[in-house]
């Protein structure tokens, strides 16, 4: 059975050289698309802005490639968040019932199981070793002690309680919050969705194997690529390869069509702007003949394949081809 076509939307996601080398990462990596919380507070996702940049709005990109089923929510987890400056990083101190002194320290009740002495775990500390209080016998294994309770001593005015008040101060503005002003927010972990594999299969394999044929041939290899223009621009190619004074500019572009003639106008835009001496063009599964007519006109190289399987070699018969006779 024949594999379904990609989705039109997708497809233009899978076009751009960033976003196939996050999924690339995510899938050879093994590794989720994960928040963390960054210097500013806020949730951030490292790897996609280690690849996307930092100036791509990730949840926006996040929330499209969810839409076209290429991402999926994994997991979610809430985390506290300053109602006011909307921080999620708060410095959480324990503040004693009574004197509202906030010196407490952790109190365990811990049963020696050998012996069945039940104490605060401070007596069970002998100098740096755990050493039992009763039997005088050396604590070796954490098995041999079994929590009871756990309670928090105010080290100003001794008062005991198992649950303490929990005061949120935010790193902006340095104000307290409590747990009845705090806000949850949920942020969540995705991975690669099922279905999309067999669409990412061709375009996440080419790249790498687009990359190592340049090299085979003696060509110093950047894949995927940030190029600096000569306007100031930064213009990122699925590889930019130098040999001698040659450079190659190599971009794929994927349809579920013949790929449109805006794409090579697209590809030109930024090789006008790199000047390299080679720009290849693989479009999949085909160019439309608008695109074809640009081609010479545009300086472009266009390779089309049906499926990817046969992208790397027609890019090498390109590339090794003798020059033809000016």
């Amino acid at each position: 059975m024949q594999a379904p076509a990609p989705r039109i939307e997708a497809t233009r996601l899978y076009s751009d050289p960033n976003t196939r080398e996050l999924l690339r990462r995510m899938l050879t990596e093994n590794v989720l698309l994960e928040p963390s919380v960054g210097a500013d507070g806020k949730a951030h996702y490292p790897l996609a802005e280690e690849v996307l940049g930092v100036e791509v709005d990730v949840k926006g990109w996040i929330g499209e490639m969810v839409e076209q089923a290429i991402l999926r929510k994994a997991s979610s987890r809430q985390v506290v968040m300053c109602p006011v400056h909307l921080r999620a990083d708060p410095m959480l101190m324990v503040e004693c019932l009574k004197c509202k002194a906030r010196n407490s320290v952790k109190r365990s009740l811990v049963e020696h199981t050998y012996c069945g002495y039940i104490g605060d775990d401070s007596r069970f500390d002998k100098g740096g070793t755990l050493q039992c209080p009763n039997c005088g016998r050396p604590i070796r294994a954490q098995s041999e002690l079994r929590v009871s309770g756990v309670w928090y001593e105010c080290q100003n005015c001794l008062s005991k309680t198992s649950t303490p008040r929990l005061v949120f101060v935010c790193k902006e503005g340095n104000h307290e919050f409590t747990t009845a002003d705090l806000a949850l927010v949920t942020i969540d972990s995705y991975s690669v969705n099922e279905r999309a594999l067999v669409e990412l299969r061709n375009t996440l394999l080419l790249d790498p194997e687009l990359a190592a044929m340049l090299a085979s041939i003696g060509y110093e290899v950047s894949a995927p690529a940030k190029v600096q223009g000569q306007s100031g621009s930064v213009h990122s190619l699925d590889a930019y390869a130098k040999k001698d004074e040659e450079t190659v500019a190599l971009q794929v572009a994927v349809d579920t069509k013949p790929v449109d003639a805006s794409a090579v106008i697209a590809f030109f835009a930024k090789t006008f702007d790199i000047k390299p001496t080679r720009a290849v063009l693989v479009t999949i599964p085909a160019a439309s003949d608008d695109a074809k007519r640009l081609e010479s006109g545009y300086g472009v190289s266009l390779v089309e394949d049906f499926d990817g399987s046969g992208v790397v070699k027609k890019v090498k018969d390109v590339l090794t081809a003798p020059a033809r006779p000016g």
